[in-house]
């Protein structure tokens, strides 16, 4: 960073700064647009890439944890239009969704877990468990998160 702001100039610093407010400030918007007209249940501490997909056909069976994280081409379903199946997916506090990952419709994801880049989640997760895959594992168990998903050491 302080290269960058050697090569772009001193006005660097505030520029970023500035970007990353009103990326934040979109972020809160989305949220809250989500939470009143689709009817999702997102909690206002939680993020998702603008890329991420959360389902719109059944808005009302979303449910994202407090300071939880879906990535980019992230995608979590509430329905089945073959089976004509209509569930609530929940994914617990402090996880991370990885890009690109499927979450099925009807599962439930525990506090505290990651989800792998790539990953198609069709069973239940328990809490405190990094699963990757297609379809999903567990990969390692009694992990420790902190805020969006972020391992503690």
């Amino acid at each position: 960073m302080v290269e960058a702001a050697k090569r772009y100039g001193a006005n660097y610093k505030w520029k970023r700064r500035l970007y990353l407010y009103l990326r934040d400030q979109l972020l809160q918007l989305i949220n809250a647009y989500y939470n009143r007209i689709y009817g999702m249940d997102l909690h206002p501490t939680s993020r998702f890439s603008l890329k991420a997909n959360l389902d719109k056909t059944n808005p009302k069976g979303v449910h994202l944890g407090a300071y939880s994280y879906v990535a980019f081409g992230a995608v979590v379903l509430t329905h089945d239009m073959c089976r004509k199946f209509h569930a609530d997916t929940y994914i617990g506090e402090n996880c991370f969704i990885g890009a690109h990952a499927l979450i099925m419709p009807g599962v439930r994801i525990g506090d505290q877990c990651i989800i792998g880049a790539g990953s198609v989640v069709v069973r239940d997760v328990p809490s405190n468990c990094i699963v990757a895959g297609n379809p999903a594992k567990i990969v390692k168990e009694n992990i420790a998160t902190k805020h969006y998903g972020m391992l503690i050491d």
